[in-house]
């Protein structure tokens, strides 16, 4: 087992079919220790400097099939709550096509609203952007994605780059919330997924939500409903 950590760690391997059969049966299963927290190993995952339960190195996620950093929020504990640990569970076992679809349809909606912004708007939070650049980036990530048969954890880095996963604190929310944050374009805009309960929620310019007051006043509250939480277009159908 050593010898395909070591392996997978150094990223001397590109595909599991570059394995022999008994190695690739011992990365299945060495992957599922990784993305299984609570089955903690201390080679992946380490509490960090700013006592944020994270990984040492990036860790293969199978529902971006890519290696991607991660981290709790665990407040002042030493270890995620059995809800934070089920959420990001329940994110590894999405398929990577359903992933896809839904940040491409999360992309979509995304487009049609910058479309609507004026060119020098300037958000309450984050860097000035400029809302026809992000609509022209996300069209263009929609047009290759949706023609190639990539994972979103494989796409070109020009296109679309995930950066990392965060699952927030969540313990007095009665939904589960994880983010993933990514890039898109050559000149990249960072934006994150908020995906509640396993489907895309609302996807934003990237500016730290999960850290913000707004975390704690309008998502990890007892009262939160996704049916009513943001504006209309994100609502699920």
């Amino acid at each position: 087992m050593k010898d395909i950590i070591d392996l997978l760690q150094k990223k001397r391997i590109k595909t599991v079919g570059a394995l022999k059969q008994g190695e690739q049966h011992q990365l299945s299963c060495l992957q599922q220790i990784v993305n299984n927290i609570s089955g903690f190993n201390s080679q992946f995952w380490r509490i960090g400097d700013l006592g944020l339960y994270e990984t040492k190195h990036p860790i293969n996620i199978d529902s971006l099939n890519g290696d991607f950093v991660a981290w709790f929020d665990v407040g002042n504990e030493n270890f995620p709550t059995e809800k934070q640990l089920a959420t990001w569970e329940d994110f590894c076992k999405i398929s990577p096509t359903n992933m896809k679809e839904m940040i491409i349809e999360g992309l979509t909606k995304l487009s049609r609203q910058m479309d609507l912004l004026l060119a020098d708007i300037k958000p309450q939070y984050g860097p000035v952007y400029n809302p026809k650049a992000v609509s022209r980036n996300a069209k263009k990530a929609i047009e290759v994605m949706s023609k190639n048969n990539r994972s979103i954890g494989r796409q070109a880095k020009s296109i679309f780059q995930c950066t990392s996963v965060v699952i927030p604190k969540q313990d007095k929310s009665p939904v589960r919330f994880i983010i993933l944050n990514f890039q898109i374009g050559r000149h990249p805009y960072e934006f994150e997924a908020v995906l509640c309960d396993s489907v895309v929620f609302i996807i934003g310019e990237n500016s730290g939500l999960w850290t913000r007051l707004d975390w704690d006043y309008e998502f990890n509250v007892s009262d939160f409903n996704i049916a009513t939480a943001l504006h209309p277009y994100w609502r699920q159908k």
